[in-house]
């Protein structure tokens, strides 16, 4: 079972258009040219509005040190649909870069006087340096990566990563892209041992890892293809690829199926992308090495990359890296969908109270509180599609939307309590793949006092300003301070305290001052 289905009520969204930048960022790739448009939610946070890609292969047959023509004429064609698109939200800006295939090129300035002569747009030709650090900002923006290693692979350079404290250590970029890496070493498809031999080689001899740090996330069109090949060999219950992750083994075990395949029946695999049958071999063998290299037993797959990278350099300058990925993460999801901060914050402070007042019983970890306080926030998100079904609406926004720095587990819990909040007992079995064994007594403890902490703020602005709780003459007492005669609070709470006292074994005590 994957991700919770939408409801089926057919609705219409409708968000009032603000004076909200919006950027677009086209990054003309070895492989493909992409364009990202995305609107700011706050300082730090932004929303997709669109994408777009073109398989252009601006890079193939660059055997010499001049792209071919073919290669640059398909090149301005993309790049020309790329303008198209983005023009068409009226961005404030346009940013247009150019990455491996370009760097190379020796004719690269005819390339960037024609596109702009084509399109009005300057194509800015990135360093491996400058490549390297805008995907490392978007990759660190939108993970829980503090140390470890990043890979980078496009269609034409790989660039190696050391992060440390959050903070870029060392780059190491090499010509060993998808395409490039096909086309130098792979002589013929299915290549022979000695040609996967001969890569393999290629990458010791370019990247040397110091000091153990085997903690490794990948970015790039082939990490998300492989991917999707492991998640469909998986039979795995999410769609989300943003923080997936997949073992050393099955990325050795696709490597090698990979590379005895011949196209046709490589074609076959389920996952497989139609413009990546010819190159994804190599760059998986490249991955695999990468592995062996860093010590990683696992690879955290990361959604962003060089574009959102280049996003964060417009949007927040030199303070381009996001202090907490999780908040600001949260922050957006709700400013994207409706939901109200100052009631998202009453309700989490309140939440939060009541877990650390019945910490002693529940026994569960400031983890499970981040998670709680996070749920508080987005309890609400659900309502800005439809009322009668904002449980569910919540719970496939969660698992739906732009959540960084959490793990695919964390999701699943997440959606389980914004779903489960009013009432009933969250149902992980579907899950079961993805979560733990005790995940479900963890969801059910958090969505009953998250039940609570939403029936204590149950008008809106509430007239509660004040509640404190404790365990006391075997009691779970709580006691509520508020502007107004506090009916309409205690009717809802009604309800809530039969679940708090049937799950957590104790009797409740609601009182008013």
């Amino acid at each position: 079972m994957s991700a919770p289905a939408a409801p089926s009520i057919a609705v219409t969204i409708s968000r009032e258009m603000n004076d909200s930048p919006i950027i677009a960022i086209i990054d003309v790739g070895s492989n493909s040219v992409r364009l990202l448009v995305a609107r700011q939610l706050t300082d730090s946070a932004f929303e997709v509005i669109d994408e777009e890609r073109y398989d252009a292969r601006l890079g193939a047959g660059q055997a010499g040190k001049d792209l071919p023509e073919e290669s640059l004429e398909r090149g301005l064609r993309a790049l020309k649909v790329m303008a198209g698109v983005a023009r068409s939200h009226n961005p404030s800006q346009i940013v247009a870069v150019g990455t491996e295939a370009l760097r190379r090129a020796q004719n690269s300035a005819a390339f960037v006087a024609e596109a702009r002569r084509r399109t009005g747009l300057t194509v800015r030709i990135l360093t491996g340096e400058e490549e390297a650090r805008a995907g490392f900002l978007g990759v660190v923006n939108s993970t829980s990566l503090v140390d470890g290693h990043l890979l980078d692979i496009g269609g034409g350079s790989l660039e190696l990563m050391r992060v440390e404290g959050r903070s870029l250590s060392t780059i190491t970029s090499a010509p060993l892209g998808a395409i490039y890496a096909t086309e130098r070493y792979f002589r013929t498809d299915p290549p022979s041992t000695r040609d996967v031999r001969a890569l393999r080689k290629a990458v010791r001899q370019h990247f040397t890892v110091e000091g153990p740090l085997p903690e490794l996330f990948g970015a790039g069109g082939s990490v998300r293809n492989l991917a999707r090949m492991v998640r469909a060999r998986r039979q795995y219950p999410l769609r989300r690829l943003h923080g997936f992750v997949i073992r050393r083994s099955e990325v050795r075990r696709f490597a090698r199926l990979l590379v005895a395949a011949p196209p046709e029946e490589r074609r076959k695999f389920p996952g497989m992308s139609a413009n990546r049958i010819d190159i994804l071999p190599a760059a998986a063998v490249v991955i695999d090495e990468v592995m062996e290299l860093t010590g990683a037993t696992t690879l955290t797959v990361s959604g962003q990359g060089l574009r959102e990278g280049i996003l964060w350099q417009q949007l927040r300058r030199s303070q381009s890296i996001v202090p907490d990925v999780r908040a600001a993460s949260i922050a957006g999801l709700a400013a994207a969908n409706g939901g109200d901060a100052v009631d998202g914050a009453k309700t989490a402070a309140t939440a939060a109270v009541l877990f650390e007042a019945s910490r002693s019983i529940h026994g569960l970890v400031d983890g499970d509180l981040d998670l709680l306080h996070s749920a508080a926030v987005l309890a609400n998100v659900g309502m800005h599609i439809e009322f009668y079904n904002r449980e569910r609406h919540a719970e496939y926004l969660v698992h739906s939307g732009d959540l960084h720095g959490f793990s695919h587990r964390e999701v699943v819990l997440l959606g389980a309590l914004v779903r489960w909040a009013g009432s009933g007992t969250p149902d992980l079995a579907p899950y079961a793949r993805v979560v733990e064994p005790e995940d479900t007594r963890t969801a059910t403890v958090l969505t009953t006092l998250l039940g609570v902490a939403r029936a204590i703020h149950r008008r809106h602005p509430t007239p509660v300003n004040n509640v404190s709780a404790a365990v006391d003459g075997g009691q779970f007492q709580v006691v509520l301070k508020g502007e107004d005669e506090l009916g309409p609070e205690l009717h809802a709470l009604s309800g809530q305290v039969r679940r708090f006292e049937a799950v957590f074994k104790l009797p409740m005590r609601v009182s008013v001052e």
